[in-house]
């Protein structure tokens, strides 16, 4: 087989747009979510009536972060900011002018991300992340005004095909996140002698619920932890594969709600399951929405 052949297959051979624009609405869906999020204490964090003033926020994030935000930080004209960044969102979960909304979105995301980035964490930068490969693919080729507008113009409603290599460098993007988290864990003795979950039920920081009665099942522990490891190792890698893939995606989707119940870390599973989409092929999303 051909390597070039192979190469050029998998970046650039026209694919079903569906899978990226189910993706695209529930992505939008989990960005308006986060925007409800950032809204809260919304002067404190990003205003100068709040924890950075005059040039504070732009000392903090360097001369590489610029934002909107760290020129003009008045309540009122942030707040215009916010409602608009409101607004695009919107229109690119419905499909309506989805490339201008796309470029338009990273750009007032990334400036939020860069006004202030003391409370920033992983899921704030998979929020920038997966809104630059937004912005980059064709997300408006299917399930959007936009796909709707274009096959009245050429009425037919064929199923639209588009050049994947955007939405391959976002599933590559979750195979790194998977392959990194499990190499690290993989060098952590908490992880490999099965003990790592102890500490999170104790960690009252960053837990959501108080369930230290499992301190008194050790061997569940130990099963728990495995469990996350093996999951987090085999996702990159089974993912691709069509007979594996929809034991995977339930393992995956298990792994993610049950992390949403013990640590508060909001939005991160729900963008990696939005994105385990892209995965599947025409007819497996198909009879996943039926």
């Amino acid at each position: 087989m051909n390597p070039i052949r192979v190469w050029n297959r998998f970046w650039f051979a026209p694919v079903s747009a569906k899978p990226l624009g189910v993706f695209r609405v529930l992505f939008g869906l989990i960005m308006l979510g986060h925007l409800a999020i950032v809204s809260v204490d919304f002067d404190h964090w990003y205003t100068d009536a709040g924890l950075l003033r005059g040039t504070e926020a732009y000392e903090t994030a360097g001369p590489w972060r610029p934002s909107i935000l760290q020129w003009y930080q008045d309540p009122t004209t942030a707040h215009l900011f916010f409602a608009g960044t409101v607004l695009v969102t919107v229109a690119f979960t419905v499909g309506w002018h989805t490339r201008a909304m796309g470029v338009l979105m990273y750009l007032a995301m990334l400036s939020l991300h860069h006004r202030n980035i003391l409370p920033d964490g992983g899921q704030d930068n998979l929020v920038v992340i997966f809104c630059f490969y937004a912005m980059l693919a064709p997300c408006g080729a299917s399930y959007s005004l936009d796909s709707r507008r274009l096959a009245r113009k050429r009425g037919t409603l064929a199923e639209p095909l588009i050049v994947p290599w955007a939405q391959r460098l976002i599933q590559l993007q979750v195979c790194v996140i998977y392959l990194d988290t499990a190499i690290m864990k993989f060098n952590g003795g908490a992880w490999l002698n099965g003990t790592a979950l102890h500490a999170v039920i104790f960690n009252e920081e960053v837990r959501r619920l108080n369930i230290e009665f499992l301190a008194g099942y050790p061997i569940l522990i130990n099963v728990m932890t495995y469990a996350a490891l093996v999951i987090e190792l085999a996702l990159p890698f089974l993912l691709w594969s069509r007979i594996h893939r929809p034991l995977i995606i339930a393992a995956g989707v298990a792994l993610h709600v049950g992390i949403m119940f013990l640590l508060n870390v909001p939005l991160f599973g729900e963008m990696l399951i939005a994105a385990y989409l892209l995965f599947m092929a025409p007819d497996e999303l198909e009879h996943l929405l039926r």
